[in-house]
């Protein structure tokens, strides 16, 4: 990143939904390298709460969460095409079937777990400050 450049996130607000306290933790660091203002919910009703309440340019859910999924959470989301706000799910599911489901329901892309720091920022296209 060239010197007085902003990161991709600069000023921009991501919740990171995911009900292992690690996981949400490594999203969490990573997006906030990349200059998101960050937001952690443990299960999918409690993002759909907080969503509701603020909206947020990025989501990054797990799949397998209680109360509700991350592709049940996207489906409540009720996203209209084109909307500003979007969604990643973050998942070790790998078949094609979830990743159709996830794309149908909203989602702009599926990560794959485990990823890298750099594999995060790639899919949701920002860079580290640092850099």
């Amino acid at each position: 990143m060239m010197q007085g450049e902003k990161p991709a996130g600069s000023g921009m607000r991501a919740l990171v939904v995911d009900d292992d306290d690690t996981m949400a933790e490594f999203v969490s660091r990573v997006l906030a390298k990349a200059g998101y203002q960050v937001t952690v919910c443990s299960d999918g009703m409690a993002a759909l709460a907080a969503f509701r309440a603020a909206p947020f340019n990025l989501v990054v859910a797990d799949e397998r969460m209680p109360r509700l999924s991350g592709i049940s959470f996207l489906r409540n989301l009720r996203l209209p095409p084109g909307s500003p706000h979007r969604v990643l799910i973050f998942s070790s599911l790998a078949d094609e079937k979830f990743r159709r489901d996830a794309k149908a329901a909203g989602a702009f892309g599926c990560l794959l777990k485990p990823a890298t720091a750099q594999q995060l920022l790639d899919a949701v296209g920002a860079t580290p400050s640092g850099n």
